[in-house]
């Protein structure tokens, strides 16, 4: 929002959040220098809590141990995660179907 210096991100990144020095260095430039879409990193925050809900729901015990859901998770490649979910609770998913899970 321009309030804070690329130094001052690098720095709460690494004091704050735990990433390593030239990590954060490395996500404010692709921000700060503009090669990425101003999403981007949204984008990842939202994946990331889509996969937490997923774990809750089919992982911690329930019906995949920790590894099991991971390997589903890497296997699955480049798909949206409602359709890693059908596919991790062997869900039908008809020819209309519309997403509503989130």
């Amino acid at each position: 929002m321009g309030k804070w210096s690329a130094q001052e991100c690098v720095d709460f990144l690494v004091n704050k959040v735990g990433h390593e020095r030239d990590n954060a260095e490395g996500e404010v430039r692709r921000c700060v220098m503009g090669s990425t879409p101003p999403l981007y990193q949204i984008a990842y925050a939202t994946g990331a809590f889509q996969h937490r809900a997923l774990y809750k729901e089919v992982g911690e015990g329930k019906k995949m141990t920790p590894k099991e859901f991971h390997d589903a998770i890497l296997i699955s490649g480049s798909m949206p995660i409602e359709m890693e979910r059908a596919r991790i609770l062997n869900l039908s998913l008809t020819k209309n179907y519309k997403s509503n899970w989130r």
